[in-house]
């Protein structure tokens, strides 16, 4: 039994037409997904960076004396 070459007409040429189209949605939401991922993880690398170097220039708190106890 041979599969038959015809194209597909009616109800099957929709719904083929449909999970194709589902597969590629799906597909470009997975690339989606996945570039977000990426560009949301490189902003927060440089907001990392950016509160590094913000508190590394912090000015320091003069040293606190202790009273002396006469």
């Amino acid at each position: 039994m041979s599969k038959d070459d015809t194209p597909l007409r009616g109800e099957a040429a929709w719904k083929a037409a449909k999970q194709d189209v589902a597969k590629r949605n799906e597909a470009a939401y997975a690339r989606a997904r996945k570039e977000r991922t990426e560009r949301d993880t490189a902003a927060r690398k440089r907001e990392m960076a950016a509160e590094r170097r913000e508190f590394a220039n912090l000015p320091k708190q003069p040293g606190t004396r202790r009273p002396t106890g006469d």
